[in-house]
């Protein structure tokens, strides 16, 4: 047989071990578990910094929508302004008229 690493010496199904080499095995199975955990723990930072990514896009378009919102609410204040001087405007018209 090949000679595997501890890793992949684990991975074997074991009913007994010969020469009771059961450290051999428990290594590799913790250098498994380790890989996996260190697998984990990248996935983990990725998420957290596409969270980051995120919370910073939503932070700048809600300022970017605060801005649009006060500039639609002066822009509803001139119309009123421009109908209401219209209006006075008809009115002075229409009473010189009579």
């Amino acid at each position: 047989m090949a000679e595997m690493n501890t890793r992949e010496a684990s991975k074997a199904h074991w009913q007994s071990v010969a020469g009771g080499n059961y450290e051999g095995i428990n290594a590799g199975s913790l250098q498994r578990i380790a890989d996996a955990t260190e697998l984990m723990a990248k996935n983990y930072l990725s998420l957290q910094a596409d969270v980051a990514k995120y919370k910073r896009w939503y932070e700048q378009e809600q300022g970017y929508n605060k801005g649009l919102r006060a500039s639609n609410a002066n822009l509803k204040g001139q119309i009123t302004k421009l109908k209401k001087a219209a209006q006075a405007a008809k009115v002075v018209t229409v009473d010189a008229s009579i």
